[in-house]
């Protein structure tokens, strides 16, 4: 079956926190003090929707989802090292899933850990502005960027 995504079981958070990207795994210890598992978990409870990613392998490689804050939404992804081999077909699908999530919410926004340069690219991609770069941002007082994504007028 090819690269696709489906709506996430908490038993995807167990499957997929031991293989979380090493990036993925500083930027959630240093931003919340959670190890992937937990990371995962909280973010899927917290999450009106979430899903998971899986690979043409049969292999979960990525969770996402977003989280309804009121007056703005805040998306997230987290995935394993497989995750960009997956790209050419899950980039136009984050593309349109985006589109509806800006058009849902007119505001998207959260926090990249600044050395997380494989996020950053995937969200430039996806059109998300960098808009404040937080020296000491989370627990672990690293610095991470804003950014987010509003819906034109």
């Amino acid at each position: 079956m090819p690269h696709h995504y489906r709506p996430a079981s908490f038993a995807d958070c167990r499957d997929l926190a031991p293989r979380l990207r090493s990036q993925d795994a500083k930027e959630v210890m240093a931003s919340s003090g959670f190890n992937p598992y937990e990371a995962l978990a909280e973010s899927y409870k917290m999450s009106c929707e979430t899903f998971t990613i899986i690979h043409d392998d049969g292999e979960i490689v990525g969770m996402f989802g977003v989280a309804d804050c009121g007056h703005f939404a805040s998306p997230w992804l987290l995935g394993s090292d497989k995750l960009p081999e997956t790209k050419r077909v899950m980039l136009p699908v984050s593309a349109e899933w985006v589109e509806e999530k800006i058009n849902q919410y007119s505001l998207l926004l959260n926090y990249v850990h600044a050395d997380n340069t494989v996020s950053m690219k995937w969200l430039k991609s996806l059109g998300f502005k960098f808009i404040k770069l937080i020296e000491e941002y989370g627990v672990g007082g690293e610095p991470f960027y804003q950014f987010v994504r509003i819906k034109d007028v």
